[in-house]
């Protein structure tokens, strides 16, 4: 089982460059976070960098949208808390809504 923990210090050449340029969209009180980036770092060997550019792009937004204090490691992980957070953005009711 140890030998699939992403070990972020032992990545070295393109990984850690492109690491690097996904975490610089971080915010900077959420990049020492550990679990944070080993969230990102699984991600991007999972899904590549493009992929996961965009979904930081759009979970940021998010959690900017709706004024989230908390990590966004906590925020990312946790789907409940995501979904009273956000907003229908096209105004209309949720399906079921009288």
């Amino acid at each position: 089982m140890a030998d699939k923990i992403i070990s972020i210090e032992e990545q070295t050449g393109a990984f850690q460059t492109t690491f690097q340029r996904v975490m610089r969209m971080v915010p900077d009180r959420d990049k020492p976070d550990k679990k944070l980036q080993r969230l990102i770092a699984f991600r991007l060997k999972i899904d590549g960098e493009a992929a996961i550019t965009e979904y930081l792009i759009k979970k940021i937004k998010e959690a900017i949208k709706c004024s989230f204090r908390g990590s966004l490691y906590d925020f990312l992980k946790d789907d409940l808390l995501e979904k009273t957070c956000i907003g229908d953005e096209s105004g209309d009711p949720p399906p079921g809504a009288a």
